[in-house]
């Protein structure tokens, strides 16, 4: 009964991945940058934000129910407006070419075949062990976006308020967490026409698979066949990353979105053909502009980030005479007014029902600056022997150590800018304010870094393939 209910799945994601892939050919328009893969994988992963997103709009602006019926009028409407958007350029061919070339020796076949098997038997048995056989145990799970899911699920509206204790009702603390994630599971209930927590919790799965897919493609731009499976591979067995994404956490949820973000924000830089780069452009201000709709703590950290590292790039890209100012200010502009499109709605309702930004509204207004050092060591024990990111870490370091040059030079620049930009910024937080329990005695920091870990794996595996050519 449980494996059959997970077969809702197809029907219940389907338009909004379909709506996601009409999405990114629209922004590519017509110069596709984007493998077919990846371009499903994307759509999957920002359409179902975006569906969702646009559900909340409408059902808090006319009141549409929260209901099969109400799941499907925004679905399809959606997908019939952005099908008659992609009309114009459907005939339009994906040139791009073939990433799966095998012009290796018999042994890096081998490898390639071995740690690409592997690496799916260990997702996948994770995967349906913890996420779907599994019944939910952790906190966030269950008092945060599974509750919240089953809340607009059997209300068929968004409700803040819950039963306490006492037969009252009081705000739920986690209320203010944008609702993409309880939405997606309480849209698959919807279909399914009941709450299944195997069928909700698979969905951390796709998104676990997405930011493995996502990272290879990346990967494959800039290095060979071996060094993306080796990337990919890293990302999907640390420990740490791994234990949330096959479990029913969204920091890998965040994770996915902010890589795409920057990783596109990465292609469209590095891109020496004009048209290509607008269309990475184009895609990294989607993707950006989403992740307003994730978790707090991107409107917050991560969307300021990739702005001043947009604003680099783009002054740099002035200063080389690649982009003139006039192209400069309309690329700026155009992440600023995606920015507004999902991030006022938001923000309105938020004011409206005196919701807060979590952890962040609470440090702005009760910011007190002191020091408490024994945070460091905390830190250092997570981060390099509890075991969570094995020897990442280390390596990452070394390589930035021995391939300094061109890990401080654009355009990796971008990639290595943004990490230390967010990272020393969590430090600082960390270490001088009340958020030092977070690191000593919570997993605020571990999480920081789970967000991060596409990126620093991709600044890894890029340096770590140099570092070969010049060995070679």
């Amino acid at each position: 009964m449980q494996t059959m209910i997970i077969l809702w799945l197809i029907p219940g994601l389907a338009l909004p991945t379909i709506s996601g892939w009409l999405i990114l050919r629209i922004l590519e328009w017509k110069t596709p940058v984007l493998f077919r893969f990846e371009r499903w994988a994307l759509g999957f992963l920002l359409g179902l934000t975006m569906m969702m997103f646009v559900t909340f709009v409408v059902h808090i602006t006319t009141g549409l129910a929260l209901t099969l019926k109400g799941y499907l009028v925004v679905q399809i409407g959606l997908t019939i407006v952005l099908g008659l958007m992609h009309l114009p350029i459907r005939k339009c061919k994906n040139n791009k070419k073939a990433l799966f070339t095998f012009n290796y020796s018999l042994f890096t076949r081998y490898t390639i075949i071995i740690l690409t098997i592997w690496t799916l038997i260990k997702i996948l048995f994770s995967g349906i062990t913890f996420l779907m056989l599994t019944p939910p145990y952790l906190d966030d799970t269950i008092d945060n976006w599974n509750l919240r899911g089953k809340v607009y699920f059997t209300e068929e509206r968004i409700r803040l308020d819950l039963p306490n204790e006492e037969g009252g009702l009081e705000i739920n603390p986690h209320g203010s967490y944008p609702p993409a994630v309880p939405l997606a599971k309480a849209s698959l209930a919807s279909f399914a026409g009941k709450w299944s927590e195997s069928l909700v919790n698979s969905l951390h799965l796709l998104w676990f698979l997405s930011a493995l897919i996502l990272i290879f493609y990346a990967l494959r731009r800039e290095v060979n066949l071996l060094f993306a499976i080796i990337g990919t591979y890293i990302l999907a067995s640390l420990p740490l990353y791994l234990m949330h994404g096959t479990n029913p956490y969204s920091d890998i949820f965040l994770s996915a979105h902010i890589f795409a973000a920057i990783s596109m924000l990465f292609h469209a830089v590095k891109s020496e053909n004009p048209k290509e780069r607008m269309s990475f452009f184009r895609i990294g201000a989607l993707a950006t502009a989403l992740l307003v709709f994730t978790k707090n703590e991107a409107m917050m950290m991560y969307v300021p980030g990739i702005l001043f590292i947009l604003l680099v790039s783009l002054f740099l890209m002035k200063k080389n005479q690649v982009a003139s100012l006039k192209q400069s200010i309309q690329i700026f502009a155009m992440y600023i007014a995606s920015l507004i499109v999902v991030a006022l709605p938001w923000t309105i309702f938020k004011w409206m029902n005196d919701l807060t930004f979590g952890n962040a509204q609470s440090l702005l207004s009760n910011l007190k600056l002191s020091w408490h050092p024994a945070v460091n060591k905390s830190m250092a024990i997570n981060t390099f022997l509890e075991g969570n990111w094995i020897l990442l870490f280390p390596l990452f370091i070394l390589l930035l150590i021995a391939k300094r040059k061109e890990a401080f030079r654009f355009p990796i620049l971008i990639l290595t800018g943004f990490f230390f930009l967010v990272f020393l910024v969590q430090i600082f937080l960390y270490n001088f304010t009340y958020l030092f329990v977070e690191a000593m005695y919570q997993t605020g920091f571990a999480r920081g870094l789970i967000h991060l870990a596409p990126v620093v794996v991709l600044i890894t595996t890029i340096l770590l393939s140099k570092c070969f050519k010049s060995a070679q």
